[in-house]
Formats: C-alpha cells, structure tokens, sequence
C-alpha cells in the first residue's frame, strides 16, 4: 500500500511538473480586450497588427529587442476602418526567449 501512495504522489508530481514545464516552453493564447459584446455585428473587417521581441536572459538582466505597432488607431487608419466593433490579444511565447503580441481589430 506505501509503494503504491509513493507511486502516485510521484505520478502527480512529475505531472504538475510537466504542466509548469510547458507553460516554459510554449504558450499560446487569445484574450478577448472588449467584454461587452451585446448589439455587436458579427461580421465585418479585420485589422491586424503584431509586436515582435526577442529576449535573451543574462545573469542578472535581459538584453532584448521589440518592434512593430499594436496601436488601434494607426490599425485602423492602416484598414480604412471607421467604426471598431470589438479586439482581441493573442499572444505567443516560445521558450520566453521569442514573444509576439498580435492586435485583431474588427470594425466597418
């Protein structure tokens, strides 16, 4: 009975381990940044727009790089939209060394 408690104590902790590791390695998500979506036309354009960074970690600092523009504005001058109807933020993360934040604005 022992070996089989330590045999499952040692089971779920290498899988909260596995779950942590790859939340290091890889992360991938879509956050909604309009909560209100009521009277909101489900269709219409899209803009899109993308930051970009690379970090490298150094003892005691990181060095990185960032570019690119997520502003709503120039995105929608940029697509000719008049009128945003809602944006969401996905974001992506490889290693936490490659970043990228991409804006999807949706309007008329």
């Amino acid at each position: 009975m022992r070996t089989l408690t330590l045999i499952t104590a040692a089971l779920a902790f290498a899988l909260v381990l596995a779950g942590c590791t790859a939340g290091i390695l890889y992360t991938h998500t879509v956050t909604p940044l309009t909560v209100n979506h009521q009277a909101t036309p489900a269709t219409g354009a899209e803009g899109e727009s993308k930051i970009k960074q690379i970090s490298l970690p150094i003892p005691y600092t990181y060095v990185g790089v960032r570019w690119g523009d997520i502003s709503f504005g120039d995105l929608a001058r940029e697509k000719g939209l008049q009128e945003f109807y809602y944006a969401d933020l996905e974001h992506l993360s490889v290693l936490t060394i490659w970043q990228q934040d991409t804006v999807h604005l949706y309007g008329r």
